[in-house]
C-alpha cells in the first residue's frame, strides 16, 4: 500500500516536470513507514519511470524529486481492480473525493456493458447491483426508520411473525405457534434457528432483543412500550406480558424493529433473515444470501446498493424494472404501472414552542394558511392530489383561494422556523411556505437537515413548523400505529395532555373487534389532530414503476422497492 500512497502523495503535491526539494523524513511520514521503507518505494518508482530522485549533496541540502508523468490513470486502474475484489474503501481512497462517486458509476457501467454478474470467479454469479443516490444509513434492527433502510432490514432480520404480502394474513416466521391468554401472549419458537454467525436463536435471544429495543433511543421503542415484560419459560418458549393494546401484539410482531437481532462480541448487529450483511460502508451495502435460512432461500446470491450520488439520476439502465423519476427520458421501452401512494406529505405545528405557537387559535390560523398554499412550481400537478388525511385524498383544485393574512394577530417574538429534510418536494414546500409567511406578515425562515439528524428530538424541538411525510404499507393498522406512536416529530409537537389523550384513544381503538371499525377510529384520531392545529395533511404522491412489456404482475412495494426474494435473472 505504501507504493500507492506514494503515487497519491505525488499526484497531490507535485507538478509533472517540475523538480521539488523534499526530505526523506517528510516522505516517510507521508507514507507512514520507516526511512528505509521509503527509500525502497523511491527506488521502485524510479525504476518504473514515475519519478526521478536526486539525493542531496552536502550538509543541509535536501533531495530533489520530479514527477515525470501523470499518475491518475494508473491510480484509477488500481482502484477499479480493488473494486473487483470488493475492497471499496481502499479503492475510493486512491481517487480524489470529488471523483469517487464517478469511479463507482464507471465500475457499475462496466459490468452492465460486459454483461458480467459476479465480482470474481470465486463468488456467486447472480448479484443484483443497484446504483443509488445516497449511502445507506443505520441498519440496526432497533433503529430502522427510513423506507430504504426498513426494506433492507426486512431481509436481514426475521421476526416472530410476518404478514403475507399477497393474502394479508399473519403467519409464523421464527414462531411455530402463538396464542393469547388474557393480556399475555405465549410464543413457541421453531427448532434449529440460528443467527447469521451460526449462534443459536432461542427464547433468551428474543428476550434480549426486546430489552435492547426498549432501552434504545430509537423512536421505535415507543411503539413497543405496550410490552411490559418478556419472560423465558423454556429454551424455545416465552411469554409476552402486555400493559396496553394486547390485541395489537400479532400485528406489532410483524413490524421491522421486531426483527430479532443480537449484538456480537465485536459489536456487529446480527439477524436471522434471508440475507446477511456482508459490507456496509459509505459507498457500498452488500447483502448475501444466508444458506442456513429457515425459510425459502432467495434465488439471488447477493444484492449490492452502490452510492454513486447524483449520477444515479442519469445512469444508463440495464434493467427490466426502473423508476421513471430516477431515469427520466430512458423509459420509452417500458410500460408504466402507477397508483396513489398511501400516506401523505404533511405539516406539523409545534404546540410546545413557547410564545406565539402555544396559542391554539394561532396554530389553527397557521394550519389553515398552510392548507391554502398552492403546489410549488417545481412539482408537476398531475403527480399529486390534495390529502384529506393519510388514506383520503381528492383532485387538486386550481381555483384561486383568498389567502389568509395575520394582520389581526400579534407578531411572534422571533421568526417562525420551518424545518424539513433532504427530499426535493419537502424542500420546495418548506421554502415556499417560509416565503409566503414572510409575505403575509409573519417572519419565517426555512432550514433543511440531513437524515437522520432531522429526526432527533432535540433538533425537532427547535422548529415551529415541520414538513415531513409518511408512507403507509399494506398493513394499514400497523402503519397507523407506527405513525401515531413512533413518530418522533409528532411526539415533539404534542403537549403532555394531548399525548395522554392520544395514548388513551389508541387503547380505545382495540376495543373494537372489527378491523373496519378500528381503521375508522384511527381516522377519527387523525381528524382530532387536525382540529387541535397540530397536524395538517398536504399532498398525496403518485407512485410509479416502469416495466418492460414481457414482465407481468411486477409490484412496487409501499417502500418504493421491489421484493428481492422474488427476483430472478434470465438470459436475454
Amino acid at each position: 500500500m505504501r507504493y500507492w500512497r506514494a503515487l497519491i502523495y505525488f499526484r497531490d503535491a507535485l507538478t509533472v516536470g517540475q523538480a521539488q526539494s523534499i526530505s526523506l523524513d517528510t516522505l516517510a511520514e507521508k507514507l507512514a513507514c520507516t526511512r528505509r521503507n521509503a527509500q525502497l518505494v523511491i527506488k521502485k518508482l524510479v525504476e518504473e519511470g514515475w519519478i526521478s530522485w536526486q539525493p542531496g549533496i552536502g550538509r543541509g541540502n535536501l533531495p530533489t524529486i520530479c514527477l515525470k508523468k501523470p499518475v491518475d490513470l494508473i491510480l484509477k486502474q488500481q482502484a477499479l481492480s480493488l473494486l473487483s475484489q470488493r475492497q471499496v474503501e481502499r479503492a475510493t481512497a486512491l481517487v480524489p473525493e470529488s471523483q469517487r462517486q464517478g469511479l463507482l458509476a464507471e465500475y457499475l457501467d462496466g459490468y452492465r456493458r460486459s454483461g458480467l454478474c459476479s465480482m470474481s470467479k470465486k463468488e456467486p454469479s447472480d448479484v443484483l447491483r443497484i446504483p443509488f443516490y445516497r449511502g445507506i444509513h443505520d441498519l440496526d434492527a432497533v433503529q430502522l426508520s427510513r423506507r430504504t433502510e426498513m426494506h433492507l432490514g426486512s431481509y436481514l432480520y426475521a421476526g416472530l411473525l410476518q404478514r403475507d404480502r399477497d393474502s394479508g394474513r399473519i403467519h409464523g416466521d421464527l414462531a411455530a405457534h402463538w396464542e393469547r391468554h388474557g393480556n399475555d401472549w405465549y410464543v413457541t419458537l421453531r427448532k434449529g434457528l440460528t443467527f447469521h454467525d451460526g449462534s443459536p436463536l432461542d427464547a433468551l435471544a428474543v428476550k434480549a432483543h426486546f430489552e435492547r429495543l426498549q432501552a434504545s433511543d430509537s423512536s421505535n421503542h415507543r411503539l413497543f412500550d405496550c410490552l411490559e415484560a418478556v419472560e423465558v419459560l423454556a429454551p424455545l418458549r416465552l411469554k409476552l406480558a402486555t400493559n396496553a393494546t394486547a390485541g395489537f401484539i400479532p400485528t406489532l410482531l410483524t413490524q421491522k424493529a421486531a426483527g430479532i437481532s443480537k449484538v456480537s462480541h465485536e459489536g456487529q448487529i446480527l439477524g436471522a433473515g434471508a440475507f446477511r450483511l456482508d459490507t456496509h460502508t459509505e459507498w457500498l451495502t452488500r447483502l448475501s444470501a444466508f444458506e442456513q435460512y429457515h425459510g425459502y432461500r432467495p434465488w439471488l446470491d447477493a444484492v449490492e446498493i452502490w452510492n454513486i450520488g447524483d449520477q444515479a439520476m442519469d445512469f444508463e439502465v440495464s434493467s427490466d424494472v426502473v423508476h421513471p423519476w430516477l431515469v427520466p427520458g430512458q423509459t420509452a421501452p417500458f410500460s408504466q404501472l402507477e397508483g396513489w401512494e398511501k400516506g401523505c406529505e404533511y405539516a406539523l405545528l409545534n404546540a410546545n414552542r413557547k410564545g406565539w405557537m402555544t396559542v391554539p387559535a394561532h396554530r389553527q390560523r397557521l394550519s389553515a394558511f398552510i392548507r391554502q398554499q398552492p403546489l410549488p412550481a417545481t412539482m408537476v400537478a398531475a403527480d399529486y392530489r390534495v390529502a384529506k388525511g393519510m388514506l383520503r385524498s381528492e383532485a387538486l383544485c386550481q381555483d384561486t383561494v383568498n389567502t389568509l393574512d395575520f394582520s389581526d394577530l400579534p407578531a411572534p417574538d422571533r421568526p417562525l422556523s420551518v424545518l424539513t429534510y433532504q427530499l426535493r418536494d419537502h424542500i420546495a414546500l418548506a421554502e415556499q411556505l417560509a416565503a409566503a409567511l414572510n409575505a403575509a406578515g409573519l417572519p419565517a425562515t426555512s432550514c433543511v437537515e440531513t437524515f437522520p439528524d432531522f429526526n432527533r428530538t432535540e433538533r425537532l424541538a427547535q422548529a415551529d413548523i415541520i414538513i415531513s411525510g409518511e408512507v403507509f404499507g399494506e398493513d394499514a393498522e400497523l402503519s397507523w400505529m407506527e405513525w401515531l406512536k413512533a413518530s418522533t416529530a409528532l411526539a415533539v409537537c404534542l403537549q403532555p395532555q394531548q399525548l395522554t389523550r392520544l395514548l388513551r384513544e389508541l387503547e380505545n381503538v382495540f376495543v373494537f373487534e372489527s378491523l373496519a371499525e378500528r381503521l375508522e377510529h384511527f381516522q377519527a384520531i387523525e381528524q382530532w389532530l387536525v382540529d387541535t392545529g397540530v397536524y395538517r395533511p398536504l399532498w398525496q404522491n403518485r407512485q410509479q414503476l416502469s416495466v418492460r412489456s414481457h414482465l407481468n404482475g411486477v409490484s412496487l412495494l409501499a417502500n418504493g422497492w421491489i421484493d428481492f426474494s422474488r427476483v430472478v435473472f434470465s438470459s436475454p
